[in-house]
Parts: structure tokens; C-alpha cells; sequence
């Protein structure tokens, strides 16, 4: 089975997250990697959500991320989403960027190697969860994080061009909630109106905007903020009691988890505004340095230039809590990631298969 085909069996298996069951994607991987001299270890953080952990050979550990699941399939499609179909170089469906196309081409390359003597160690990571809360590479990072201890480097196979991404922003989310008081819509003057407060707020947000733009990291670029969601109010003809603005904040180097915090308590203070914050989430950014020996082999392997993402990827996980130096780099369009007729290039999945191949080879023989 080549990786065109593996892709296209991948996409087949509806993994949908929410409402979240890679059940049947694992259970198909397990088949695929049968017969081979990998170890493997299973483990479930929640019923039909396994993460699946192959390796072999001893010292220090190469690891290859992918994850199994995706977002749901939404409407609009020109093609079937669980399908497959190829059509003028192009995989089409959904997964097909993010990330079944990684995870074909990482089984793909390991593969092959069944049966090499190994003078490190290969570890090959498949997680549940990462388009709703990183459930399985959150779950592993901090309660087992003896199964990846000995992990050197790390390569996470989110879709990249194959460009090799050694940066991303952090994330926090903060959910701030305004209260006020119900009246009749005709007589405003009676009530006091909850929307009229997130106005104010959001302004301020915009104006922080701006600020933010003057701080700049060379890779990542500027920290943002975006209104992605606001809740308010019952009736046209009532003075809204309540209104939620659901944040997103980008942080870069630099720029901490409480420093976008204290940000949006300093404008609630400074206009006098009562409201309840509530901080949803918050990851750091992540920066590996040039020098990494991984950035220096995938640089030999693929001569590409080094990008960073102002998305998240589980790699800051790894890197944080367990201190393995990761990259992303894998096969398909970012921008491509969550949509109608999601599709994936046929050359760029045998190129990822290609540089995987070369990067198991010069780590582990």
C-alpha cells in the first residue's frame, strides 16, 4: 500500500471531533503496523479514545506526532468527504490535510524500516483529541509521561508545505462576561444595557490591537486579538441584562499567558466596568532554536526555509513539559485545514514520505 492509498483509507474512517471517537482509526493503524518488529503501547484517556505509542530500538528517542481525529465535516462539499477521491494530483476529503496525509506518510516511511537494526530509538505517537483539547497529548505530556521519557526531537506532522516550522504563537482565551439590568426596550433610561459595556470593552480591545502591532518577533510577527464570539441580550424590545465576548489573544515571544491577562483587567479598570473573566486557555509560545540539532538535519533533508505559525499545534506541549525540541513539517496547505472540499497533493504526500524516510534513516541507522 502506498501512501495515496493509505491517505485515502484514512479519510474513509469518520473520526470526527466533536463528538470525538478515533476508535476505529486506530484499530486500522494497528492492523497496517501488524507483522512489523514496532512495540506497541496503548493507552486510553477516555473510552474509544486510544493513544497509540510504537517504537523500537534503545537510547535516545526521535519521535513522529500525528492526530487522529478531525474537525467535522460541515457542508458544501463537491465531493464525498469520506470518499477520497483523487482528481488531477489532488486527494480530496476530510483529513486530508489535517492530518491523515501526515499520518499516512509517517506509517508509510516507519514502515519500511520493520526489521532494521536500530542504533536509536523510533518512536511513533498517534493521539486523540487535538482538534478540541489536545486530549491525548495533553493527557500523555503530564500523566504518562514516562512512555516518551528518553525523547530527544520530535517531529510533528501537521500539514506545512513540508516547510519546516520551528516557531508558533501562544494562545490564551478569555471569556469576559458583563451584567446589567432588564427593562423595557421603550424605556431604556430603566435598565442598564449590557451590550453598551462590551462596546466600550471591545473599542479598547481595538485599540490594543494597534499597540500590539508595534512589538514585533522576526519569525511570528505581532501579537492579535479577535473578538470571535458575542452573546447578549433576550428580545430586541429588552434592555439586555447580559453579554459574553469570547476572546482570542496570539501572544509571541516576549508576551506571557498573564501578561495578555492582566492586559484585559487593566481596560475593564481603567473604564470602571464590572465583569466576570473567566480565562479559558492558555498555552505559551514556542521558539526552538536554529541551532537544534532537529532543525539541522530537516534543513539538510529538505534545503527549505524556516517558518513560524500564528496557529497552535501540540509540539509547545512536548516542548514545554517534557523538554523534547519539536518541528512541524508535513504534507498539505495550512489553509486548507478545516474546510469545504479539504484536499491534499499527491506529490506533496510522497515528498513527506520521501524526508521522513531520510530522517528515520540518519537518526536511527
Amino acid at each position: 500500500m502506498d501512501v495515496v492509498k493509505l491517505t485515502q483509507e484514512l479519510v474513509k474512517i469518520n473520526s470526527e471531533d466533536p463528538p470525538g471517537n478515533e476508535e476505529n482509526v486506530a484499530r486500522f493503524i494497528v492492523k497496517f503496523m501488524k507483522g512489523t518488529d514496532f512495540k506497541l503501547t496503548k493507552i486510553y484517556p477516555e473510552k474509544n479514545r486510544p493513544i497509540l505509542i510504537f517504537e523500537k530500538g534503545k537510547g535516545e528517542g526521535l519521535m513522529l506526532n500525528g492526530h487522529m481525529d478531525t474537525v467535522p465535516v460541515g457542508n458544501n462539499w463537491k465531493y464525498d468527504p469520506f470518499g477520497g477521491k483523487l482528481v488531477k494530483g489532488k486527494l480530496y476529503g476530510r483529513g486530508a490535510v489535517d492530518m491523515k496525509g501526515g499520518l499516512a506518510s509517517i506509517l508509510i516511511a516507519a514502515k519500511k524500516f520493520s526489521g532494521k537494526k536500530f542504533k536509536r530509538r523510533l518512536v511513533l505517537v498517534f493521539v486523540p483529541g487535538e482538534e478540541v483539547n489536545l486530549l491525548g497529548s495533553d493527557y500523555l505530556t503530564s500523566k504518562k509521561r514516562e512512555l516518551i521519557s528518553g525523547i530527544k526531537y520530535g517531529l510533528i506532522a501537521e500539514p506545512t508545505g513540508m516547510n519546516i516550522e520551528i516557531a508558533q504563537k501562544g494562545i490564551v482565551q478569555v471569556n469576559v462576561i458583563f451584567k446589567g439590568k432588564s427593562a423595557h426596550g421603550s424605556m431604556p433610561e430603566l435598565g442598564d444595557n449590557a451590550i453598551l459595556k462590551a462596546v466600550k470593552f471591545i473599542n479598547e480591545l481595538e485599540k490594543l490591537t494597534k499597540k500590539l502591532k508595534r512589538k514585533k518577533n522576526k519569525i511570528l510577527g505581532s501579537g492579535t486579538i479577535n473578538v470571535g464570539k458575542i452573546n447578549g441580550g433576550i428580545k430586541v424590545n429588552m434592555v439586555p441584562d447580559f453579554c459574553k465576548v469570547e476572546i482570542d489573544r496570539r501572544i509571541i515571544p516576549g508576551e506571557t499567558i498573564n501578561l495578555a491577562k492582566k492586559q484585559i483587567m487593566e481596560i475593564l479598570k481603567r473604564l470602571n466596568l464590572k465583569a466576570k473573566v473567566e480565562f479559558v486557555a492558555g498555552r505559551p509560545a514556542m521558539v526552538i532554536s536554529k541551532k537544534s540539532e532537529i532543525v539541522d538535519i530537516m534543513k539538510g533533508i529538505l534545503k527549505k526555509k524556516f517558518i513560524g505559525s500564528s496557529g497552535y499545534t501540540e509540539a509547545e506541549l512536548y516542548y514545554t513539559r517534557c523538554g523534547i525540541d519539536c518541528v512541524v513539517c508535513g504534507p498539505g496547505n495550512e489553509k486548507l485545514c478545516h474546510v469545504a472540499n479539504e484536499y491534499n497533493e499527491v506529490k506533496q504526500l510522497r515528498n513527506a514520505v520521501e524526508a521522513y524516510e531520510k530522517l528515520i534513516k540518519m537518526w536511527c541507522l
